[in-house]
């Protein structure tokens, strides 16, 4: 472990690539550190504290520690090397820690344009295919509507769906979800320095709403709903988000139906009334939004947008 450099691995950054939440402030949080659920005992609340400074692990309920190796070989189910060079990815010499010790700033500008996989292909492969069937979509329409992208079996995002995101017609980051459903986990991010804006700093499909919003949380929400939907990439979302959303003159939201789903679908609504008037937390009995009927999506869209399509 003695030659493997940590000092300047950005642990945010590397989990908001795998779109894993985690609190910088709170009960459960040391300053300097950021808190996650622990992968190693049946913690339900953010126990699992990583330290910002040394990229050392210590659950506060079970006898779990270690480092930031050995979270990353348990999320991404990989071995010790393969562990080391996501280390490397996600390293940058250029990173300061400014006065508040949870908060790590990049001095590296953004890029100007987002590149997509190159191996990745325009064309629908037969696993992807399958993968769309499954989950009652029009696998053709998908593929095309989105602008989406198949990853064979080899690469970083092998046998994944390349999911651009447009902002003002420029793809501005993406993400990619597993068509296997074999992987720990389903959507991995485009990384912050590759990005423009990072998935959590825009909204998927904002480009296609206009007056009227629908807010889901994942992609295939959207492509369920159709136009006017945009999505905030699970149920935590950010400031940055929210003040997207202040543009629009009516906002629903439409998140999945656990409990604390919903109590986070209220606080985004308190926080977006500032700024509209008319803000609506929507629920469709015991469904998410991704396994809604045909008829409760034309009754949906006919209701918030006076069409059906």
């Amino acid at each position: 472990m003695e030659d493997v450099e940590l000092e300047f691995f950005d642990v945010e950054e590397y989990l908001d690539s795998r779109g894993i939440a985690y609190d910088q402030e709170g009960k459960n949080v040391q300053s300097g550190w950021i808190a996650m659920q622990c992968l190693y005992c049946d913690d339900h609340s953010n126990h699992l504290g990583i330290d910002l400074d040394s990229k050392g692990i210590n659950c506060w309920r079970c006898p779990a520690k270690g480092t930031v190796i050995k979270l990353i070989m348990t999320l991404d189910k990989c071995s010790f090397p393969q562990a080391i060079l996501t280390v490397e990815q996600f390293s940058n010499s250029r990173v300061y820690v400014d006065r508040k010790p949870t908060h790590i700033s990049h001095l590296t500008a953004k890029p100007q344009h987002v590149t997509l996989p190159d191996i990745a292909n325009n064309s629908l492969n037969e696993i992807h295919r399958r993968f769309l069937i499954k989950r009652r979509f029009d696998p053709e329409y998908i593929f095309r509507e989105y602008k989406l992208l198949s990853n064979g079996p080899v690469g970083e995002y092998k046998l994944r769906l390349i999911i651009p995101f447009y902002q003002r017609r420029r793809v501005v980051t993406f993400t990619t979800r597993d068509v296997t459903d074999k992987a720990h986990i389903p959507y991995v991010h485009c990384a912050k320095n590759k990005s423009i804006y990072h998935p959590k700093d825009t909204l998927y499909n904002l480009d296609n709403a206009e007056d009227e919003v629908i807010v889901v949380e994942g992609v295939t929400d959207v492509w369920r709903i159709g136009k006017g939907s945009v999505a905030t990439c699970g149920d935590k979302w950010t400031a940055k988000q929210a003040k997207l959303l202040s543009k629009f003159k009516r906002v629903f939201i439409l998140f999945d139906t656990e409990e604390e789903t919903q109590q986070n679908a209220l606080a985004l609504a308190n926080d977006v009334s500032a700024f509209v008037n008319e803000v609506e937390v929507l629920e469709f009995g015991s469904s998410d939004p991704a396994d809604l009927k045909e008829d409760d999506i034309k009754h949906l869209r006919n209701s918030i947008f006076g069409k059906i399509y």
